[in-house]
């Protein structure tokens, strides 16, 4: 099962970003890639885990607990026959001394994130095929 990790970076200037370390390889090598960047799962997986990332960070500073180095874990299965992601597991290991009591709320705050409440939620998507155009400028 391929695993992504997100680790939470302070940036300049107290900015947040998040770093992303997919398989320790870009794509898959049987995949006969140029090994360029990640595969289109990997974003998917890792879109959730720097969401609940994101949310975490921000909580933590807002409640002015220290969080750094804490990492954010996501797992996943891909279904190659029925060409979906059927199981993504997330675990967010804090650093040593993180308050106990504020597991369970941080727990609450990782499931508030965006990307997790919209998988929750199983969007409607529409795909088209664009018109074709003269090739002209916009």
């Amino acid at each position: 099962m391929p695993t992504l990790t997100v680790r939470k970076v302070i940036a300049h200037e107290g900015g947040m970003s998040c770093s992303m370390n997919v398989r320790g390889h870009d794509v898959p090598l049987e995949m006969g890639e140029e090994d360029r960047g990640p595969m289109p799962v990997d974003l998917l997986a890792g879109s959730l885990g720097t969401c609940i990332a994101f949310c975490i960070a921000r909580w933590c500073r807002e409640a002015q607990i220290a969080c750094d180095g804490f990492e954010v874990k996501v797992d996943y299965v891909n279904d190659g026959d029925d060409h979906c992601v059927p199981v993504l597991r997330v675990e967010v290991s804090m650093p040593a001394g993180f308050p106990e009591e504020r597991k369970q709320p941080l727990l609450k705050v990782a499931k508030t994130c965006t990307v997790h409440n919209t998988l929750c939620r199983l969007p409607e998507i529409t795909v088209t095929v664009a018109p074709e155009t003269s090739g002209e400028g916009s």
